[in-house]
Formats: structure tokens, sequence, C-alpha cells
């Protein structure tokens, strides 16, 4: 299954579940495979009915005791060594996962100690045909790597990107499967784009596209959830691209006493949403339209063990990575999401596998 066919996946299982009219998937497919874009510049979610489309395969919790298990963070799909690479931003590493055939239970392979360049808070990895990329807060920065993780060269970032708030910045990165574009976002907005999100409205980030043939970037305007509860945080913690102009998103936050809320959504790039021009963002920028397709706190958790603090779900953590992995066993997509531990005992270091549900 490529990442054309997974589109298309989950817009037939959100039709199934109840989410976006079959006729406005047509239209959207339609425009994709004439290069437009299909999205508003108004943002939309589908119901919560449209998390039926996910559901989970497995799940494992890498050893505490393990340094290795600390404070892993972005994730990137090897399907040719059928790895997956997760960087750390405790260290500055990227550590290989391995899996069984079942996708059930996962080991360490090799981990690759990065070195060159300034120093980084690694959050997120893309894989290339002759290295990775990956995304450091520091700075922020996008750098890319042989892959034997030795420094290569630092990818050139617009200076307004510099106007981070504090352990906020570049926390995703993603390579089209064309191999031409990267994307990364900050976690919330940049400090003259406006608030971080509140229960009344969430923040409004910039979606860097950078074209690694040119060097070229542009930018689209994209505004998370509120967040869920009073006095919790909420941002982009992953993307993940399925095409030159979709990605999913993944949305996640905590709060004192209800513990994590993650969200995965869908979007496209528009132009309508275009930013790149746009010195400061405000409630009158057009934003990216996203639809819902998965809230992990619905999916079905038999046998997780209980969580280590409140959470609305056994199954939820500090999810930040994410990827689409291979094949399960039944020939269903898979999506990875990781769990980053902080390092706290109250956590979980934990691998997620979901499936994409076929229709009927």
């Amino acid at each position: 299954m490529n990442r054309r066919e997974v589109i298309e996946l989950l817009c037939a299982a959100s039709v199934i579940a109840g989410g976006t009219a079959p006729g406005a998937i047509g239209a959207m497919l339609g425009a994709m495979t004439s290069g437009c874009s299909p999205a508003s510049p108004r943002r939309t979610s589908s119901s919560s009915d449209a998390t039926r489309s996910v559901e989970l395969w497995s799940f494992f919790d890498l050893p505490a005791t393990d340094p290795r298990s600390r404070e892993l963070s972005g994730i990137a799909w090897d399907a040719e060594r059928r790895v997956l690479w997760a960087v750390r931003d405790a260290s500055p590493s990227i550590v290989a996962l391995v899996p069984d055939p079942s996708l059930r239970t996962w080991r360490f392979g090799e981990t690759l100690e990065i070195s060159g360049g300034a120093p980084v808070d690694l959050e997120g990895i893309a894989l290339i045909p002759d290295g990775f990329v990956v995304c450091s807060e520091d700075g922020p920065r996008v750098l890319e790597l042989d892959r034997d993780g030795q420094f290569r060269r630092a990818l050139p970032v617009p200076s307004r990107f510099a106007d981070v708030r504090k352990n906020k910045a570049f926390e995703s990165l993603t390579v089209t499967p064309s191999g031409r574009y990267l994307f990364t976002t900050t976690e919330v907005a940049l400090g003259h784009d406006g608030a971080t999100a509140t229960r009344e409205a969430g923040t409004r980030v910039r979606i860097l596209r950078m074209d690694r043939q040119t060097g070229e970037p542009t930018e689209y305007a994209y505004e998370t959830d509120p967040t869920p509860h009073e006095h919790g945080d909420w941002g982009v913690s992953d993307l993940e691209a399925l095409s030159d102009t979709e990605l999913l998103v993944l949305e996640r936050g905590w709060s004192r006493g209800h513990g994590n809320t993650v969200r995965i959504y869908q979007t496209a790039v528009d132009d309508r949403a275009r930013c790149t021009d746009v010195a400061r963002l405000s409630l009158q920028t057009p934003t990216l339209s996203k639809t819902l397709r998965a809230d992990l706190s619905t999916i079905h958790a038999a046998g997780v063990p209980e969580a280590k603090q409140p959470q609305p779900s056994p199954l939820l953590d500090n999810y930040e990575g994410m990827a689409l992995g291979p094949r399960a066993s039944d020939g269903r997509q898979t999506l990875l999401l990781i769990s980053d531990d902080n390092g706290h005992a109250t956590q979980f270091a934990r691998i997620l596998v979901l499936v994409l549900r076929m229709p009927p």
C-alpha cells in the first residue's frame, strides 16, 4: 500500500464512520489528482465518530531501566532495513528500534551518536536516501546527517523562526514520498504571531515546507484545537507527509489531573492559507482546513496496563513521534506513534502500532 492509497483509505474510512461526505471526498481526491489543493482556508473538523477509522494493533512499553528508552521523540520508518529510527532529545543520538514480524514486540538495534555541528535538542527526524534530516529546538535548526549520524550541513531556516517560545520550537519533521519537500512546524505560535492555545482558541503556527531541490521555503498558517482543560498546554508534536501536499498532524497536550489528550488530523497545503509574506499572523489570517482522523482516548485499549498518572484512557501518554509504518500481517497500513517519557517514572516510553480500518 503506497501513501496515495493511504489517503484514499483514510477518506473512505471517514465515510464509513460518518465523517466527511462521499461527494466531498470525491472532490478532494479529484483535486489531488489534478495537482490542486482541496483545502479550505476555514478550519473545520469532522465529528469524533471519524476516529473509528483507526484501531489499536499493538503496544509495547520499552524497558524503563534502559537509558535508550528515555526521552525518545521524532521517528521515521526505514522500510529497506525494517527499522524504526528515533531521536533522543536528552542526548544527540539516533536509536534503532526493531520489531518482530508481527509488530507486537520491539528490541533496540544500533545507536548512532551524532557528531559535528552545534549542540542540539533533537525532536524530529526524516529519512532521505543517503542519510537523515533532523530538527533541533536549539536554534531552531534543521540539519542534514549522513547514515552514520555525522553532521553534513545546516539547512536555511527563515529568520522569523528565531522568535520561538522557550521549549516550543521545531518539534516535528517529515519528508514527502517524492523526497522533494521537508515539512516542519513549531509546537505553538511564534512570539509575534499570537498566543498559545487556551480553552477558547487554538494556537496559530506556521507549517514550513522546504524545497530540497531549490531551498525555497513556503509557510502555511495552521490553527490547533483549543486546550481541552484549564491550565493545560496544547500544540503540534509531529507531522507525517502523505504526499507533496497532504499531511497528518499530531496534536497533543497535557493538564494536571486530566492527563494527556492526543488527536491526529489530516490537512492539505493551500495557497489561500499561505503566509510566507505575512509578517504577523492574526485572527483574520486564513488557516488550513483539517479533518479529525483519530482521537486516542476513543480507541479500544483492551490489555493496556493501568496508566501511571490520571488519564482518560490507559493508552494515553506523551506521544511526540508519528510515522507511517509497514503493513500489519493482515495487510492493513500501520501508523506508528512513540511517547517521550521525559525521564519521569510517571510516564511510559511506549510504541503504539495503529491500523487503518479497511472499508467493507
